[in-house]
């Protein structure tokens, strides 16, 4: 479990507070429907909220194209909001991520126990969704040994995967290896080291060999296990609740 998820030694993992709404972009209309469906359904399966589909606003983009290298490259000079506040080496670092696919998250203004968001500092603006503003904990409500007094969100998630390495799938399997990259910061080249059945091996999984064909029991005790867990609790006493229900989805104990 420990091996693919993001590992902060305090503070709080990350996941999406508001309701998702995904854009799904370099597929057939049809095949974009049905991984935008599916992907609501794991959403709901999960325990995160999905806004209507009508006239939403994107906050989940999944991009099939050519290469995603130059993809990317192309894409933070006419979009530099689908980076956040990743710096110019960061935005580099993504382009040249190895494998057939990368994915990237934006941080939205950490929310008080009251649901509000934290005020951008003083001289960054009042606009508490500014990508580039620093936030400032102005809360009244005291951190303990256990848990902070805020938590952190995502604002938006954006998958590029290289199409030809999705030959041979199906939507469900694409929209499934989407939302275990969306829905949570999850690194898939780390599976090497861990022995886990997981979707997140499908997209280097040479076509002909067995393969997972929908999320996996661990997978969704995964994701289960993020978005129920206590928010403001640290990431250690997260991670517990993750490996609690990945243990009762699977009936084995979490890795």
């Amino acid at each position: 479990m420990n091996a693919i998820g993001e590992n902060p030694a305090i503070k709080q993992l990350t996941r999406f507070e508001d309701a998702i709404c995904p854009a799904v972009i370099g597929l057939s209309p049809h095949q974009a429907s049905a991984v935008d469906t599916r992907l609501r359904q794991v959403a709901k399966a999960v325990g995160i909220k999905a806004a209507p589909a009508a006239n939403c606003y994107p906050n989940v983009h999944v991009i099939l194209t050519a290469n995603k290298s130059a993809f990317v490259k192309a894409l933070v000079q006419v979009r530099p909001d689908y980076f956040g506040e990743f710096s110019p080496m960061e935005v580099r670092r993504l382009a040249a991520t190895p494998g057939p696919a990368v994915a990237w998250h934006r941080e939205g203004p950490l929310l008080t126990k009251r649901g509000t968001p934290v005020f951008l500092d003083e001289g960054m603006g009042s606009d508490p969704t500014n990508i580039g503003g620093h936030y400032v904990n102005r809360t009244m409500e005291p951190d303990t040994r256990a848990s902070n007094s805020v938590r952190p969100q995502f604002q938006g998630a954006v998958v590029v995967i290289e199409a030809n390495a999705v030959e041979g799938l199906t939507t469900t399997q694409l929209a499934d290896y989407v939302a275990m990259r969306a829905f949570a910061r999850t690194y898939p080249d780390r599976l090497d080291t861990a022995p886990t059945a997981s979707i997140l091996k499908v997209l280097e999984t040479p076509i002909g060999s067995p393969t997972a064909s929908s999320m996996t029991q661990w997978d969704l005790g995964y994701l289960r296990g993020l978005y129920s867990s206590d928010p403001y609790l640290f990431a250690g006493a997260q991670r517990g609740a993750i490996g609690r229900e990945i243990a009762k989805q699977t009936g084995l104990d979490a890795k």
